[in-house]
């Protein structure tokens, strides 16, 4: 949890200041990812929709599919697109910080004509992702900055064996089905 907190306070300053994320630069973790100026991950998750929901449609998936692109700072931009099937779509850009497990963003959505920004958690463990969660509700507050932000970034929670992502090569993704 205190590295929750600590990528908490750190996206906070990032937001305030417009300036480099609180995560040190030459600490070897922010360099996990590569050496390279930019490195590029994705995650995709798709469930196959029982036949007696779907029909006679033959892409009937659930699909989410979050993209990032990191740099050797562990600043971090990308997409997260939720597409369920029969559903409404909610597509969402972000940008924020990692320290190479967890990554904090300020997402920017929309959905029924309103656009925001939102607080969103994720956390990388080994080729999977997982996408924070509140099991009980968390209240969020509008910060300074218009974005909705977790009042209590403790009780967001990672742990689940039925809802990950798992990590494929980018160029692999048929983007007509997760863009």
């Amino acid at each position: 949890y205190i590295i929750l907190i600590i990528l908490g306070l750190g996206l906070l300053i990032f937001l305030i200041s417009n300036s480099r994320s609180s995560l040190n630069p030459d600490d070897d973790k922010t360099h996990y990812f590569s050496s390279d100026t930019t490195n590029e991950m994705c995650f995709l998750y798709e469930k196959a929709i029982p036949s007696e929901i779907a029909g006679d449609t033959t892409d009937a998936f659930d699909r989410e599919y979050i993209e990032f692109k990191m740099d050797e700072d562990g600043n971090v931009t990308g997409i997260h697109n939720i597409i369920p099937f029969a559903k409404n779509n909610n597509y969402a850009t972000f940008f924020g910080v990692t320290d190479s497990t967890f990554v904090n963003v300020v997402a920017t959505t929309a959905d029924e004509g309103k656009t925001w920004q939102e607080h969103r958690l994720y956390k990388i463990e080994g080729d999977k992702l997982l996408v924070g969660y509140q099991p009980v509700f968390v209240p969020r507050y509008l910060n300074q900055h218009g974005v909705y932000m977790y009042e209590d970034i403790n009780k967001i929670v990672f742990d689940t064996d039925e809802f990950f992502l798992s990590q494929v090569a980018c160029e692999s993704v048929d983007k007509t089905t997760v863009l």
